[in-house]
């Protein structure tokens, strides 16, 4: 009597994560303020205010999950 048994299990995992965060943030304030005075009397003021914001925000993220099982099973038996 002869008995051969074989089992191979095989398992295989990948997970793969990728996060990328970009934030940008830009601010320009200008301002100019002018101011004109004569002995006449005459007064003149100017102000410019510029504000400018910008903010740009992205945001990737990649997950990759790969779960790979092999399983084989082998059994001889003779009898003689």
């Amino acid at each position: 009597t002869t008995t051969t048994e074989t089992t191979t299990t095989t398992t295989e995992t990948t997970t793969t994560t990728t996060e990328t965060t970009t934030t940008t943030t830009e601010t320009t304030t200008t301002t100019t303020e002018t101011t004109t005075t004569t002995t006449e009397t005459t007064t003149t003021t100017t102000e410019t205010t510029t504000t400018t914001t910008e903010t740009t925000t992205t945001t990737t993220e990649t997950t990759t999950t790969t779960t790979e099982t092999t399983t084989t099973t082998t059994e001889t038996t003779t009898t003689t």
